[in-house]
């Protein structure tokens, strides 16, 4: 045991606050990359958003192909200030879990649904991102139990 530190499932406090910072710097820089791709060409996920099977109407995507990025760029910028991590992170959850329904949607019924995620993320299969949300979704949540008040770790 060390002295001086609390020890969690085998981990220093130390360390778990670095596994903490980890998965925040991860979801920062995914939201700012994705969200900021988005914004910087907004044609191809309204598009995108116009042609899912799912209705969206016009308006609807409009506004969704405009907020979903200004979502993820403020959940990236949440993220930054550690008054705001613990709701960022809950954000960050929240649309993943979106992003899951909606990837799972697309594995389970295939269609000719062209991806508009941003930059490098756009070259994946839609199974390689329904595992790559899957995965940031166990960092979500975990970044969410780590920071939750009544673990008190230093935010």
């Amino acid at each position: 045991m060390l002295k001086g530190k609390t020890q969690w499932l085998g981990l220093a406090h130390t360390k778990r606050k670095n596994v903490l910072h980890g998965i925040i710097c991860y979801f920062i820089l995914l939201f700012a990359y994705t969200g900021g791709s988005k914004l910087i060409d907004v044609d191809p996920l309204y598009t995108s958003l116009r042609n899912t099977p799912l209705y969206f109407g016009k308006p609807l995507a409009l506004i969704l192909s405009w907020g979903l990025p200004a979502l993820e760029i403020a959940t990236a910028l949440s993220l930054c200030f550690s008054k705001f991590r613990y709701t960022g992170l809950i954000s960050a959850g929240i649309l993943i879990f979106v992003f899951i329904m909606y990837t799972g949607w697309i594995v389970i019924f295939p269609m000719q649904q062209p991806c508009s995620c941003g930059g490098i993320l756009a070259e994946m299969s839609w199974k390689q991102h329904f595992l790559f949300n899957l995965f940031s979704e166990a960092l979500a949540l975990s970044g969410i139990y780590l920071l939750s008040p009544s673990k008190k770790l230093s935010r």
